[in-house]
């Protein structure tokens, strides 16, 4: 078993997208979506612009909120049974595409501490994600995207996907994505 980051691939020639209004959206938006709470019932339309010309993106890069995943119409049909109980699927207005942010909601304590390597912030010592990754194997058993908890209590931004997600994704036309490997349960001691 092995666990991926999933990110839009930037230096291949594929479009962007930025927000129209980054101010307005960051503002409200930003801390909610490293929170594990619904916002679709007061979402509104957000419009979103072509930031990078290139080739069309099944996933491409939203400026300004990295760990927050875009998923063009296509790529959503291609997973959308896999990931509907763990997200919130939220519309973007794109002049020429059906484009969707990807809010994950599903978090969950999978972070072995004694074997995972975190970084911290010099300065107060905190945690600000990891150098090395170790999950619990049954707690990540299903799912397919997700976000893990820091011990103390604070949701780390970066989100996490499966070996089922992975195949899926790679085994379809999809394209503009990569994945990196964090984790895999049989290296987990080395």
């Amino acid at each position: 078993m092995k666990v991926w980051k999933f990110e839009s691939k930037l230096d291949a020639g594929f479009e962007s997208i930025h927000t129209v209004n980054f101010d307005e959206f960051h503002g409200k938006y930003f801390d909610i979506f490293n929170q594990p709470i619904p916002i679709a019932d007061g979402w509104e339309n957000l419009e979103v612009y072509t930031l990078t010309e290139g080739y069309k993106s099944d996933f491409p890069h939203f400026w300004g909120e990295s760990f927050v995943p875009v998923f063009s119409e296509k790529a959503l049909n291609v997973v959308h049974d896999l990931i509907e109980n763990q997200v919130e699927i939220l519309p973007l207005s794109h002049p020429e595409h059906k484009y969707f942010v990807i809010h994950v909601l599903n978090v969950i304590d999978a972070i072995d501490f004694d074997k995972s390597l975190p970084k911290r912030i010099l300065k107060s010592g905190r945690k600000s994600g990891f150098k090395k990754y170790s999950f619990v194997p049954e707690k990540i058993i299903g799912q397919q995207m997700f976000k893990v908890y820091y011990d103390d209590g604070r949701v780390h931004s970066q989100f996490f996907v499966s070996d089922g997600f992975k195949d899926r994704v790679t085994s379809s036309s999809l394209v503009g994505y990569e994945f990196i490997e964090v984790w895999d349960s049989e290296k987990a001691d080395s």
